[in-house]
């Protein structure tokens, strides 16, 4: 059985993934926040993504390899997603690039199953899809990158969902630039 992983994601201090306005112009990460990140692709089993971030990820990477433009380090990621098998849950796209699956049917059950059939980590992205499968109770981990900054408003990291989660730090980097990458496994 795999593990479900809250999306590594960017978040503020005061606990902002986007500012108000979806802006993310804040959260270019580091050299080796980014070369962490890298790392995390290759290691997952899959990713599972809502249509907002599939949007905005699939052509971005996608792009990116094909031309060759880019750093090393974005190169690298852009291979590794490549690579990585992807799904999408969207109740309003009826395909989805050739390198991604769109899931068809309840995405809450379909992730469900995938967690039970799969060996490894599953990264769920995308802050809506992600919050409701934390609501279904079926997230192992969570991973974030706490910037040094605070935005004073935007869209939250963490959705209301009515439960109380407890916690176990698991891993903790420190970088040079202030960023913290955190992992938090739930316990029990």
């Amino acid at each position: 059985m795999g593990r479900l992983v809250y999306g590594s994601m960017s978040v503020s201090l005061d606990g902002f993934f986007a500012k108000a306005d979806g802006g993310i112009d804040w959260s270019v990460p580091e050299d080796e926040v980014h070369r962490l990140s890298n790392q995390q692709v290759r290691e997952h089993a899959a990713i599972v993504m809502g249509r907002g971030l599939y949007e905005m990820m699939v052509p971005y990477w996608h792009d990116l390899l094909e031309s060759g433009e880019g750093d090393e380090i974005s190169q690298d990621f852009a291979e590794a997603w490549d690579e990585l098998p992807k799904f999408v849950a969207s109740r309003t796209l009826t395909e989805v690039h050739g390198s991604c699956e769109l899931i068809e049917g309840d995405a809450i059950e379909w992730i469900a199953r995938k967690k039970e059939s799969t060996e490894g980590d599953i990264e769920v992205s995308g802050i809506d899809l992600a919050s409701q499968v934390e609501a279904a109770g079926l997230i192992d981990v969570y991973r974030l990158n706490v910037l040094p900054v605070i935005l004073g408003g935007g869209k939250p990291f963490f959705r209301e969902f009515g439960t109380r989660h407890d916690l176990e730090l698991t891993d903790l980097q420190r970088f040079a630039g202030g960023t913290l990458a955190l992992e938090y496994t739930v316990r029990g």
